[in-house]
């Protein structure tokens, strides 16, 4: 934003060149999480709470010219530094949006949940369920939360057909419910409070980097207790129970917290509940 040129200068006060940041100055990270929920004959059973993993939603992109540091000035403009980021033809991470199942290119790469299932989720619980495994012969159960990738169809064709040859269940759950999915119901919203909190004291009340954001959540994910992960499924199924009781209404969420009495029934443990 610039002043009227044709301002006079008076009182002493000269001409201003002022900047507004574009709407994008915030900066944000994408991340896709995955928990499990280990437990024996029923979900009240108590069980253990497993991170299967947190990963940082960017793929590798081709670097067309030699990039330099860039420090922001206080009027809001960037003036470069000596120091050299990469060069032209480097490969470097790049945050993208996640997709079902589309790679994208080196000029314009995606995040794809297909892969990410492909060359690691279903290796990793594999290996939890096969022989020798901690929980080897359990019976596997996916729920995705029906966001617009999950429901891409190659994504969607890959998944199904994956764990109908391996004899799991691939179960979506409903739409528009983000209390079914123990996600968005227990560990998000404790790790952002917990990610509020941790950004706080390293960094005051300066904007976090993307980096910066990422390395906080992941410290955050990585101190997060199994008893929190199995608790939000426990708390999960009995909001299913009473969803059913209600005959689909979900009038049960008027109030401004949930609750089920969870940490009532159960204890904590390094593994669980």
């Amino acid at each position: 934003m610039v002043t009227k040129s044709t301002a006079r200068t008076f009182d002493g006060l000269d001409q201003q060149t002022q900047q507004a940041y574009h709407k994008s100055h915030i900066n944000k990270t994408m991340a896709v999480a995955f928990t499990a929920y280990a437990f024996k004959d029923c979900t009240d059973n108590r069980g253990d709470g497993i991170k299967l993993g947190l990963f940082r939603a960017q793929s590798y992109k081709v670097s067309k010219r030699m990039v330099r540091q860039r420090v922001r000035q206080r009027d809001g403009s960037f003036r470069a530094t000596g120091e050299i980021i990469r060069q032209k033809g480097d490969l470097f991470l790049v945050d993208y949006a996640v997709t079902g199942s589309e790679e994208g290119t080196y000029d314009n790469p995606k995040f794809s949940l297909k892969q990410l299932f492909e060359t690691t989720i279903f290796p990793d619980v594999e290996k939890l369920v096969g022989p020798g495994g901690k929980y080897e012969g359990y019976k596997v159960i996916f729920q995705g939360d029906n966001a617009g990738p999950h429901r891409e169809q190659a994504y969607f064709d890959f998944v199904t057909s994956y764990c109908r040859e391996k004899g799991w269940y691939w179960k979506p759950q409903a739409l528009q419910m983000p209390h079914m999915n123990n996600l968005d119901l227990s560990v998000f919203p404790c790790m952002s409070r917990r990610h509020t909190q941790l950004a706080r004291e390293q960094n005051r009340l300066r904007m976090l980097t993307e980096v910066q954001i990422w390395d906080t959540a992941k410290s955050v994910w990585d101190r997060l207790p199994s008893s929190k992960t199995a608790s939000g499924f426990i708390q999960a199924h009995r909001i299913a129970q009473r969803v059913i009781e209600l005959h689909g209404s979900n009038s049960f969420l008027t109030g401004s917290k949930i609750h089920f009495g969870v940490r009532r029934d159960y204890t904590g443990t390094a593994t669980g509940l």
